[in-house]
């Protein structure tokens, strides 16, 4: 019955929401960096449609892990999001935050396994397989098909491949102790003998064990360098890729900012959470996240840090699981 009235809940909230997009409504402006053209379709190589200019207005229909939809001067098309700063919703009552996308269900693999896919079609390039039990983050669904971002493009999945579809809570204050209010996953390379890429799914998994079950209170703020870390082996914690300024590196925990960013772009769904510091790797972030999407940590006396609070009036619960390469992030609302 609690899956039933989220699932009823979802419908009510989504209809303005789609009665916006069909009406074509922009939801962000931003201003541009540069001047550049403006494409048919995400793609360079396709025909320019015209051009924005460094500093002019761009009103954004349609943010995407790279790419934008927009106009501006009248022309509609594509532009790459580096082209532009940061926008401001035109309804902060109504619109997500910059670069938010809401993810509204979680899926779970059934006995078979299950594979994402560059395309809602079946013939289409495998880009993660997952074992049962796995979970994982679905934005929507389309004809049969769920749709995800996976690094920085979208995948999708044949519903059929999994063995429960549970909503997300929109409404935070119905949130139940089994339907989620926020749900967000990232992917990793897993199974590899590079020392790098090993010691970074080690960390994960630590990570995440130190995370889940873990209750945020009412008001209550998380440190996340000082609650999780230090990120020694002392605390289970192996050498792994980390960010110097000459490059990538080894160090202890290196591999955790993936955990901390998953769960940045997890509580940037709920108005709830007040953002009090957080750091990006560089002006675009992370491979493994949509555009500047990311949340740094590990080094306080550099203030690299992801530290928020729970502005709700309630406590939340986390759930984390580190699963074949899909680090499932959930947050609950505490009803007892």
């Amino acid at each position: 019955m609690k899956k039933l009235i989220c699932a009823l809940m979802i419908l009510m909230i989504l209809l303005p929401v789609l009665t916006a997009s069909a009406a074509d409504k922009a939801l962000y402006t931003t201003n541009g960096k540069i001047s550049a053209p403006i494409y048919k379709t995400t793609d360079k190589s396709s025909p320019n449609v015209g051009r924005i200019n460094e500093g002019s207005t761009i009103y954004v229909y349609r943010i995407y892990p790279e790419w934008l939809y927009v106009s501006c001067n009248g022309d509609k098309g594509y532009i790459p999001r580096t082209y532009t700063y940061a926008g401001k919703p035109i309804d902060k009552t109504a619109t997500p935050p910059w670069g938010v996308e809401i993810y509204r269900y979680v899926g779970t693999v059934g006995a078979s396994g299950c594979t994402i896919l560059s395309e809602p079609d079946a013939n289409s390039e495998p880009l993660i397989s997952l074992g049962e039990n796995a979970r994982f983050s679905i934005i929507e669904l389309q004809d049969g098909w769920g749709k995800l971002a996976y690094y920085r493009r979208y995948g999708y999945v044949n519903i059929n491949e999994l063995k429960e579809l549970l909503p997300v809570c929109l409404d935070a204050f119905s949130g139940t102790d089994e339907n989620p209010i926020a749900t967000f996953t990232s992917y990793y390379v897993v199974g590899s003998d590079n020392v790098s890429v090993h010691g970074k799914e080690v960390n994960i998994g630590v990570n995440c064990s130190y995370i889940n079950g873990d209750i945020v209170g009412a008001g209550k703020t998380l440190d996340y360098n000082n609650y999780y870390g230090p990120f020694a082996p002392r605390k289970g914690y192996v050498k792994g890729p980390v960010l110097i300024e000459t490059g990538w590196g080894l160090g202890n925990g290196g591999g955790v900012c993936q955990v901390s960013s998953t769960m940045y772009d997890l509580l940037l769904q709920l108005p709830g959470i007040n953002m009090l510091a957080r750091r990006s790797h560089g002006p675009s972030g992370i491979e493994y996240l949509p555009l500047d999407m990311d949340a740094a940590v590990g080094n306080e006396d550099s203030g690299i840090n992801f530290i928020f609070r729970n502005e709700y009036s309630f406590p939340i619960r986390f759930e984390a699981q580190a699963q074949d390469g899909a680090l499932f992030l959930a947050v609950y609302r505490v009803t007892d």
